[in-house]
């Protein structure tokens, strides 16, 4: 996100990563779930950008939500406390999405009426097309 001429300050003169570049650099880099979120989320990038990282065990997942300089907002998984999943899509969790582009709230709802121990690839590939997530 962002004006295309503060992307190119931050490219250039700020020497921040592109957000791809981070990605891939940090796929390299990163020796773990931890060590990915903490640089995803911590060096400095060109643009606004959703990260939505997945590790090895039920806890380790984060939707890092990003601006230039650091984290907006960390979202965990928190499976112990129901949170099995997230639902982003391009609107900050924290807002209320416009209703006519509200793919949020039928894909939590799809999400909750599967269930944790029904998701499969099937299943939420029909939540994706069922729900309207994939426009």
């Amino acid at each position: 996100g962002g004006r295309w001429w503060e992307n190119a300050i931050a490219a250039f003169l700020n020497r921040n990563y592109p957000v791809s570049w981070l990605v891939r650099d940090t796929l390299s880099r990163a020796e773990d779930f931890q060590s990915a979120v903490l640089r995803l989320a911590g060096i400095p990038i060109i643009a606004e950008v959703y990260y939505i990282v997945g590790g090895v065990s039920p806890k380790e997942g984060m939707v890092i939500t990003r601006n230039r300089r650091g984290p907006a907002d960390l979202w965990p998984l928190d499976p112990l406390g129901g949170a099995w999943f997230r639902v982003e899509t391009n609107y900050d969790h924290w807002t209320t999405p416009p209703p006519f582009d509200d793919r949020r709230t039928p894909a939590i709802k799809a999400l909750n009426a599967t269930g944790q121990h029904n998701i499969n690839f099937d299943t939420l590939f029909k939540v994706f097309l069922l729900n309207s997530a994939l426009r």
